[in-house]
This record gives structure tokens, C-alpha cells and sequence, in this order.
């Protein structure tokens, strides 16, 4: 099952993770496809997404469902929380004020907001009334320069209602999207030039047409509106409906042993988290299936960047999760900080049972630097797997469901879930059908029938491959986007998601991230992104980033890396020429990095052109550096 051997003297077990027994059911057809699915039974799931609210409320009244600092003066520490019931007290009292406003499945709420607690209150008001949500992300009102795409996503859905967080900070956003006569409900700072309603006198005391439209919600009403990334033209509106995330939650749990999960971690599953609801990683993996498992949600206003990690870090020495899921550059973040500061490793790793990450591929190297620090803390390692999925499955497709010491695996599909493995070329396509997979695109007939092959199956647009051919139960691993695969001038095909992942682990810490160049090209190069923290550390000076990218020990440590990476991978498809480390990081509102802090490589490619053809001049600037074959 794993690659670890146990029979070591020198074997660092596994803290105890109660998954069930892997059980796997595989086809193999005579024209090549595989068809795999899991050997345990999906459990039974609720009919509506709203479902665990309401058990929860009355079986645990006064557990707390969500806590955050205050809004107004985070600075003083002080968590605020609100319990299941206090919740679903709230939550029917605004889907009458929803229903008052004409609530129904032609009238969809949009939501503009950080995480927080009014902003989950809003959107399970939304739904309960009927209607959908649409989650947008912030940047596109905030860091917007032409509000484009808050524009698109607005005339795509028609929001009949529009939450802000903060009238005054969103009123660009309002005036941008041309609010005409529709209902602007806002938490603090009323906005000018509309119809608007504080949030606080928006709810009403629930009528018994509030339990009636719960009664008239069924598996196949729509609860949300997701929204692609956008990576690849305008964003997509991904209909998500009760069935979908509902069943997603219990996909999740029918592969633990949850009985044994109370007894090894507590009755209540804690989780401190900044992934954003406007995505569906943040939304329906994090705070719904938490909300499905009856947990507590610390939310986190920090994150991996520079502006934001000091508040992530302190979330996390304040509370102590029992299962901690996140993107890449988060663990890779805390790797550096785990390794420096005893007291928050000790705090983080005191009650954790599992860690996982999704939404991007992470190296080896930030895996054996986390659990470097679990032994020395704890005498263990702790599981450190992947989910995988995508906005269209609701999220979770596939996960590592078993203790698990290997990066860059998608696992096995969850019950519930079907694989279909389509050999295209040299590659393994990967499609997926199940109940939590999206009926289509809103509005986007075209695009949702080309989604599709002829047995239903979703084409998710990845390439993956069995870790053992001859044994599927040790998992599939990510082999790469079939769209981002390109060819140099040669003809050569070059897999750039796994130069990418290489190259990083190759530099041990130093390079965040990297954008893989090439194509019709001669070679590859690369545009390097780096670790800002970690550099700082090893040179021992607060410096800047542009001064960073030039520091002549950075320069060493990066050629160095990536130059034992050519040693390893010295053909023309994998082999780096040359890279340039970027002065600027990647910039979200320009579309390069994604909320869950991952970077869109084709968009970078195009918005650094600049630094691409410099790559590749006859004359080489003196910030291009070399990659020399030897390692100095």
C-alpha cells in the first residue's frame, strides 16, 4: 500500500488514522479503459445540503458551529462564535426576509464577502429560501480594474439580491455592475445609489412559509452557483444542487471508521481555515462537510502570502485542529515556520489526526520538512495526503484513504464515485461520474454537452497513472493537465506539471512556485517565483524581494537545485536551460494566482511575455541565470 518500509529498525509509525480497509472494484474493457470504483457503499445522505444544520441544532445545541475574530477589531484576540442553533435560529429568520423579497429558483443572491460568519448565516438563508447562491470572489469587486468579470458573472447569473460585506469598501463593485432597482444587503457602511437594507434588520420572525419552502426543496434544486476559475476564458457557472454536496459529505465519511474517529480525536472535528467560500474547495469540502460532520470552523483571515501570514499563524497557535486541509503554499509556509517556532508546531500538532492538501500538486520536500518537525514534536508522523476533484464534483472525487507518506497521489475514488481511465496517446485521460457530479453549466447548453462523453462521464481534463500497474490498490497519481502538456520545436512533448513539482523539491525550500516555459521552443526555461521567508532565513537579512532575486547566495542555492534536478532528468523533455526569478509575486487581480493561492500558468506566460523572450534572446540579460551542468 505505501511506500514506506515498515520492517525498518529506524520506522517512525504513523499516528493512528481509523480509515476502513481499502476496498477497490476494478474493470478492465478490451479496448484498453479501466473502470474503477470503490468496494464500500456510499452512505445514506440527506435530501437537502441544509439537513446537518437542523440535526445538529437539536442533537448539539450548544456546540459551536463557527468562530472568528472580531470583524471590527481583530487585533484583540477575542474569538466570536455562534452555536447550531443560534445558527439556525438566524438562518430561517432570513430566509423569511428572503421569501418576503420574492425568493424562489428564479431569483439568485450573490454574495460579496470575505469568510465570516454573516456571510455563511446569508448563504444557508439563501438556500433554505429556495433560492441559489452565487459566491463570488472579492478580488473581482476589489482589485478589479475594469470589473469585467464581476460584469460577466453578474448578466450571466441575474442576482435578483446582492450581500456585501461592507457597503462603503464594495460600493465600486455596486455601481460597477449596474445595481438598477435590485436589493443591496450589506453588513456594516451602507452603500449610496441603491436599494439597501442592513443585514441585522433584513430578518424577520419566521412564518410557517419558511418551513414550507424547506418542505418544498428536493435533491435536484439548485443550492449554488460555483464559478470556475476562469483559467481558460470567462468564468463558468457550475450548478451545484442539494444532492451534489450532500452527497459529496458523505462520500467523505463512508471511508472512515468514525465510531473509532470519536474515540482517537473527540466528538467534535475542529478546523482552522482561510480557503475561501467563493471557491468550492473552501465552501463545500471545508465548511459544509465540517458543518456535515457536526464540527467546529475557526475562520482564518490569514493566509500564504506576504500581507497575511502573521494572522494565519496566529489563528493556528490559537487553536489546535483535529484534521487540517489546505492548498501547497500553505504547508509549505508552515514547513518554515513549524521548523522555527516550537511552541505553534506543539500546539498544531497536539490533537491532529489527518492533513491533506488539494487544488495543486505539492512536493516531496515540503512533506519530509512537516514531518520531520510531527516526530521531533510527537514521536510520529502524521498523515499527510490529497484530495482531488474539481468545482464540477462538488468537490472531493478521489482521496488518500490510508495513512499515506507519498506526495503527488489523487488516491482512489470515494463511494459514489465512478472512474473511467482512457488511454489518449501516451497519456491516461481521467473521467468521472457520480452523484455528485454537476448536471451541466448554467446557461452554457454548448459547453455542458462537450463536458460529457457518451456514457456520462465528466472529462475533468487531467491525466493520471497508476503508481503500480500491477497493483491499482496502492492509488492513482496526477500526471498532469492534458492541456498543459506542450511541445518544444523538436516535437518533443514536455509535462510541464511535472517539471514543476521536480523542480521545487529539487531547490529544497527556495522557490515557492515556478512557471514552466517552452513552447515550440528549443528548451525549457522557467520563470521562478520565490520563498521569500525561507531565502530571508538563509542569508540571514530582512531584505526585499528584488533585492532577493538578485542576492548572489539565492542565485547559488537556486542553480545549485536545479542543476541536480538536470542530473536527474537530463533529456530534452524535462532538462532546465535557463530561469529568471521574478521581482514581482504573483498578482491576483492580473489573473496569474488563483484564492487558493496556486498559480495560472498560461495566464502568467502571458502577462510576463516580456521576461519569456528574454529567456530566450540571443543576448542574455545578466538576471537570466544559466543553468550550468555542473553543481558548484
Amino acid at each position: 500500500m505505501n511506500s514506506h518500509d515498515t520492517s525498518r529498525q529506524d520506522y517512525i509509525p504513523f499516528r493512528e488514522v481509523p480509515y476502513l480497509p481499502l476496498k477497490l472494484n476494478v474493470v478492465r474493457r478490451s479496448d484498453g479503459t479501466t473502470i474503477l470504483e470503490s468496494g464500500h457503499p456510499l452512505k445514506s445522505f440527506p435530501s437537502t445540503m441544509l439537513s446537518p444544520l437542523i440535526h445538529w441544532a437539536e442533537k448539539t445545541p450548544d456546540r459551536i458551529w463557527l468562530a472568528q475574530r472580531n470583524p471590527e477589531n481583530p487585533q484583540t484576540g477575542e474569538w466570536e462564535t455562534i452555536t447550531y442553533q443560534e445558527a439556525l435560529h438566524r438562518i430561517k429568520a432570513l430566509a423569511q426576509g428572503f421569501l418576503y423579497e420574492g425568493a424562489g429558483a428564479d431569483s439568485p443572491v450573490m454574495i460579496l464577502s470575505r469568510n465570516s460568519i454573516e456571510n455563511a448565516l446569508v448563504m444557508y438563508g439563501t438556500m433554505w429560501a429556495g433560492s441559489p447562491v452565487v459566491p463570488v470572489t472579492p478580488a473581482y469587486a476589489l482589485l478589479s480594474k475594469d470589473l469585467n468579470r464581476l460584469k460577466y458573472i453578474d448578466n450571466l447569473t441575474q442576482p435578483k439580491i446582492i450581500y456585501v460585506d461592507d457597503g462603503q469598501q464594495y460600493q465600486r463593485g455596486i455601481d460597477g455592475i449596474t445595481i438598477g432597482d435590485r436589493l443591496v444587503l450589506y453588513r456594516i457602511n451602507k452603500p449610496n445609489n441603491c436599494r439597501s437594507l442592513n443585514v441585522g434588520d433584513f430578518g424577520q420572525k419566521p412564518t410557517g412559509e419558511v418551513e414550507e419552502a424547506y418542505s418544498r426543496l428536493r435533491p435536484e434544486t439548485v443550492a449554488k452557483y460555483m464559478l470556475t476559475s476562469g483559467s481558460t476564458g470567462e468564468p463558468k457557472a457550475v450548478i451545484n444542487s442539494h444532492k451534489n454536496i450532500a452527497a459529496n459529505a458523505k462520500m467523505i465519511r463512508s471511508v472512515w471508521d468514525e465510531k473509532r474517529l470519536a474515540e482517537v480525536s473527540g466528538e467534535c472535528q475542529v478546523m482552522c481555515n482561510f480557503l475561501p467560500w467563493s471557491h468550492t474547495y473552501g465552501a463545500n469540502a471545508i465548511l459544509h462537510n465540517l458543518t456535515d460532520w457536526g464540527g467546529t470552523l475557526y475562520i482564518d483571515w490569514g493566509a500564504p502570502t506576504n500581507a497575511r501570514l502573521k494572522e494565519m499563524l496566529r489563528n493556528l497557535q490559537d487553536v489546535s485542529p483535529t484534521q487540517h486541509t489546505t492548498v501547497p503554499a500553505a504547508w509549505a509556509a508552515l514547513a518554515t515556520e513549524f521548523e522555527r517556532n516550537q511552541d505553534l508546531a506543539r500546539n498544531f500538532f497536539k490533537n491532529i489526526v489527518v492533513m491533506a492538501y488539494g487544488g495543486a500538486s505539492m512536493g516531496q520536500d515540503i512533506y519530509e520538512r512537516i514531518q520531520k518537525v510531527a516526530i521531533a514534536t510527537t514521536g510520529r508522523r502524521i498523515s499527510l495526503s490529497a484530495g482531488y476533484g474539481a468545482t464540477e464534483t462538488s468537490p472531493t472525487a478521489s482521496n488518500v484513504h490510508w495513512p499515506n507518506d507519498t506526495m503527488g497521489l489523487i488516491g482512489l475514488p470515494l463511494p459514489g464515485n465512478s472512474f473511467k481511465l482512457v488511454p489518449i496517446g501516451e497519456k491516461t485521460e481521467l473521467r468521472i461520474k457520480g452523484v455528485n457530479v454537476t448536471p451541466g453549466y448554467y446557461r452554457n447548453p454548448e459547453k455542458t454537452a462537450e463536458s460529457f462523453d457518451q456514457e456520462g462521464y465528466y472529462r475533468i481534463g487531467d491525466a493520471v497513472r497508476f503508481v503500480d500497474p500491477n497493483n491499482p490498490e496502492r492509488g492513482l497519481a496526477f500526471d498532469g493537465r492534458m492541456a498543459e502538456e506542450f511541445k518544444l520545436s523538436s516535437g518533443t512533448w514536455v509535462a510541464a506539471g511535472t517539471v514543476r513539482v521536480k523542480v521545487i523539491e529539487a531547490v529544497d525550500g527556495a522557490l515557492l512556485d515556478v512557471v514552466v516555459c517552452g513552447l515550440n521552443r528549443s528548451e525549457i526555461c522557467l520563470l521562478g517565483f520565490l520563498n521569500e521567508e525561507w531565502c530571508r532565513r538563509q542569508i540571514g537579512e530582512s531584505l526585499a524581494l528584488k533585492d532577493l532575486v538578485s542576492h548572489p547566495d539565492i542565485i547559488r542555492i537556486i542553480s545549485n537545485g536545479v542543476a541536480k534536478y538536470n542530473a536527474n532528468f537530463p533529456n530534452n523533455a524535462t532538462r532546465i536551460a535557463r530561469m529568471i526569478l521574478q521581482n514581482t509575486m504573483p498578482q491576483l487581480d492580473k489573473g496569474e494566482i488563483t484564492e487558493k493561492g496556486y498559480i495560472n500558468q498560461n495566464k502568467t506566460l502571458e502577462n510576463r511575455h516580456g521576461d519569456v523572450q528574454r529567456l530566450y534572446a540571443s543576448s542574455l540579460d545578466s538576471d537570466v541565470i544559466v543553468i550550468e551542468p555542473k553543481v558548484s
